[in-house]
């Protein structure tokens, strides 16, 4: 269980730094959220494409045990990434980012409904106080506007439907270690990303920034890989809610490259809503501890 809270929490922080550096590219070039979802797509898929050789396995050729889920989780991890480059164009990414705690409820209805989970108490308990701090650490400060409210609804969705997709991804390279799993399994479904996304790629703006979209693509790369691993070591629903502490670290991310002097930062928040925001993230770590208090949960 470690193992997986440890991949939840470095997941967290790697899609911190990603956000910003999303953010800073939308600010400094002045271009919309489909140009960075693609430019960053492909840039994910030449590393993946180079990376798969070093990470190769045989079973990577039984293609028919993974495709339908492969072919889920790109879909609506796009449908995700695309409604979250919106949503930050709306607000800042510090707001926007602890709201997608939201998909933690999303997740947990699936489960119980769809897949006939059941959930100790003290779990929904964890639930709730996920859902609780993630809305009072966005709301802290100010209001989210209303035209990101229902891109981060449906960021949400479409990443949970992306994450139980992972997990069937993983369970097909379950004989492997681990990082290697998580490896190839990241490296799958970038590469299907990536070359989806090459016949957008004449059609953006700002086609030539394909470099300058890096940084942003690889720390979410690297986010990605921690976050398979998460989910294969102590499941989606579990996963989750240690990366909903993502919140907290953009947050303290955010103030440190404010007091840095980084030009694309936000400003300082005042005492008064640093102290909530503390407040709500505390309440986020404590559902970390309550819900591993109820044991995994079950298959999801």
């Amino acid at each position: 269980m470690l193992t997986g809270i440890l991949c939840g929490f470095g997941a967290a922080l790697m899609q911190s730094v990603s956000y910003v550096y999303s953010a800073r590219f939308i600010s400094q070039f002045r271009v919309g959220a489909v140009s960075l979802l693609v430019l960053t797509h492909v840039v994910l898929g030449i590393v993946s494409l180079l990376a798969l050789p070093l990470v190769w396995h045989d079973s990577i050729l039984e293609i028919d045990t993974y495709l339908l889920p492969l072919l889920a989780m790109a879909l609506s991890y796009l449908v995700g990434q695309f409604s979250l480059f919106q949503a930050i164009r709306y607000s800042e990414a510090s707001r926007v980012s602890p709201l997608l705690g939201l998909k933690i409820l999303m997740l947990a209805l699936i489960g119980s409904l769809w897949f006939g989970e059941a959930y100790a108490g003290v779990q929904w308990m964890a639930v709730v106080l996920c859902v609780l701090g993630a809305v009072w650490l966005s709301a802290s400060g100010g209001r989210v506007s209303r035209g990101a409210i229902g891109w981060v609804l449906g960021a949400c969705a479409g990443y949970a439907l992306s994450d139980l997709s992972v997990l069937y991804i993983m369970r097909t390279f379950d004989h492997l270690s681990l990082t290697h799993a998580a490896a190839i399994g990241v490296c799958l479904c970038y590469l299907l990303c990536g070359f989806g996304s090459l016949f957008f790629l004449p059609r953006v703006e700002g086609r030539y920034l394909l470099v300058h979209s890096a940084p942003a693509a690889l720390t979410w790369l690297a986010a990605m890989i921690f976050l398979f691993a998460c989910f294969a070591e102590i499941g989606v629903l579990f996963g989750g809610i240690v990366q909903s502490s993502r919140g907290l670290i953009s947050i303290f991310l955010g103030i440190f490259l404010t007091y840095v002097g980084f030009r694309f930062a936000e400003k300082m928040p005042a005492r008064g809503v640093f102290l909530q925001r503390l407040g709500a993230s505390v309440l986020m770590l404590v559902a970390i501890v309550v819900f591993s208090l109820g044991g995994e949960g079950g298959a999801i």
